[in-house]
């Protein structure tokens, strides 16, 4: 079974989220935490934007680069992973609330600076 999470975008310590992205699989601490650090990383690295402080944007970005760090499958008949399309993907969507599936939910914070993470458990 897939460990499930959702990820709330906020608009600085806002208790709103303004987007929400649902994860299917590696949901827990040890996965999320370090895939959102390197994302943040590559958002810095790659480009010129400044908006790591806007969520909705920031979350977009995060689901582009999801789908591009799963754009892979697993060949069952050589036993290796292949290149997919980065839009042949599943695993991963926008959503308007919570399901009531998930284990772990993350808020990352958006301010001027780099954004901050928070993790909580959900019984």
């Amino acid at each position: 079974m897939s460990t499930r999470c959702t990820i709330h975008f906020h608009d600085g310590d806002s208790t709103k989220s303004v987007a929400i992205i649902y994860r299917h699989s590696d949901g827990y601490p040890e996965a999320v935490l370090p895939d959102l650090q390197q994302f943040f990383a590559e958002v810095q690295k790659q480009t010129n934007d400044t908006r790591l402080g806007d969520p909705s944007y920031l979350a977009a970005k995060y689901v582009v680069w999801q789908a591009t760090e799963n754009a892979r499958h697993y060949d069952f008949d050589t036993n290796q992973w292949q290149p997919s399309q980065p839009l042949d993907f599943l695993g991963l969507g926008v959503l308007m609330s919570d399901p009531s599936d998930i284990e772990h939910r993350y808020h990352i914070l958006c301010t001027n600076g780099l954004p901050e993470v928070r993790h909580e458990t959900v019984p």
